[in-house]
């Protein structure tokens, strides 16, 4: 079972993710969830019943199943490794071609293994496509200013020269624009499976911190299930 701590209004993850929500922690979710909705209408009629099966649906849309979520992050990490590896591949010349291109390419050979549905690949490539997005935010006009940590995909380029790497910073920027990503940083939905990282809410500001690739899980806190990544 995933260990959570909690201190200064930050959740951390333990590093099983594909147990970061575990069975008993989702039932507690929904018994809220059930609570909230009787709540809503002050306990006045209704149905126990039907506000639990009510209940139970919402969770179940915002996590996946400990089966799905599994399957999910291994199609995850194949991507990011598949991201990765075509960018490693990139020398003399890179622009903002070699970044589509590495998603196409990536895409197209895990298409090709038929291990996965269209609706899984088209999922963990929309957060992967955000986890980059996000880090060229970071990153700015010039390289130096992205840290080693996070760096995130782009890391397999720091060791090259001072020349690739002004090209790399322009290539991202030219990446960023074509793709008409706005300059904020992306907005993730629990149930999302995303990069370890912190994670705040963007209902009440409480964050969570994941060690290592997990689904994302509603707010601790408040219930909301959007965040964005700091």
């Amino acid at each position: 079972m995933a260990r959570k701590e909690k201190s200064a209004g930050k959740h951390i993850a333990g590093s099983n993710p594909e147990q970061s929500v575990s069975a008993e922690e989702r039932q507690r979710m929904i018994a809220e969830a059930a609570y909230f909705r009787a709540m809503e209408r002050g306990f006045n009629g209704g149905d126990s019943i039907e506000d639990w099966l009510v209940a139970e649906r919402e969770i179940n849309r915002l996590l996946p199943s400990p089966q799905q979520q599994k399957h999910e992050r291994a199609a995850y990490d194949r991507l990011r490794a598949g991201v990765t590896k075509v960018l490693a591949e990139a020398r003399d010349t890179v622009n903002a071609e070699t970044l589509k291109h590495a998603f196409e390419r990536a895409t197209a050979e895990l298409k090709k293994t038929g291990d996965y549905t269209a609706e899984t690949i088209g999922k963990i490539t929309t957060t992967l496509r955000k986890d980059m997005t996000s880090a060229a935010i970071k990153m700015g006009p010039k390289w130096e200013t992205l840290s080693e940590k996070s760096s995130d995909l782009f890391g397999v380029w720091r060791d090259r020269g001072s020349v690739f790497l002004g090209r790399a910073a322009e290539a991202v920027a030219d990446w960023l624009h074509q793709a008409g990503s706005k300059l904020e940083q992306q907005v993730y939905q629990a149930g999302e499976m995303v990069d370890g990282g912190t994670f705040e809410c963007t209902g009440c500001g409480e964050r969570v911190m994941l060690r290592t690739p997990a689904h994302l899980p509603p707010c601790a806190k408040c219930r909301k299930v959007e965040f964005r990544r700091v």
